[in-house]
């Protein structure tokens, strides 16, 4: 009956006993009254099976709950708006339009006399740099 209940038990935990074996392990161990602890975990559940639950379990209606679904809401709102406003944004941006090449040919050609004082500019201003560099060496040295 040992060698039995041995390998009844080793089947229950590689998973591959069946039901009837494991009516039958549990029937073994309560003729038994072992006190160790595989036989206490099946008094434990054959224990807690037989324990009858009043009512269905319903989930209350949590604060979390509806705080997820108001953060949702809101945030599909703003992806809308967000949409909207990108939509009405690309349908006005031929007001800047050149249809004239001519046109087109003088604005560009005034944009890159604009950059190109921008860096004669700089270059004054690194000249400078240059000098206070040369100074600094002479003072360190």
């Amino acid at each position: 009956m040992e060698s039995q209940i041995k390998e009844l038990k080793q089947k229950y935990w590689e998973g591959s006993s069946t039901i009837e074996e494991e009516k039958l392990l549990k029937q073994l161990l309560k003729k038994e009254n072992k006190t160790d602890a595989e036989s206490s975990f099946f008094t434990e559940i054959a224990m807690r099976k037989s324990v009858e639950t009043p009512e269905e379990f319903s989930h209350p209606k949590s604060k979390n709950r509806i705080l997820w679904q108001l953060t949702s809401v809101a945030a599909t709102v703003a992806i809308l708006i967000a949409l909207a406003i990108g939509f009405n944004n690309s349908s006005n941006n031929n007001q800047f339009a050149i249809d004239d090449p001519q046109q087109a040919y003088e604005i560009s050609q005034q944009a890159l006399m604009l950059v190109s004082s921008k860096l004669n500019k700089g270059k004054n201003y690194s000249a400078r740099m240059d000098k206070i560099n040369e100074v600094k060496n002479m003072v360190s040295k």
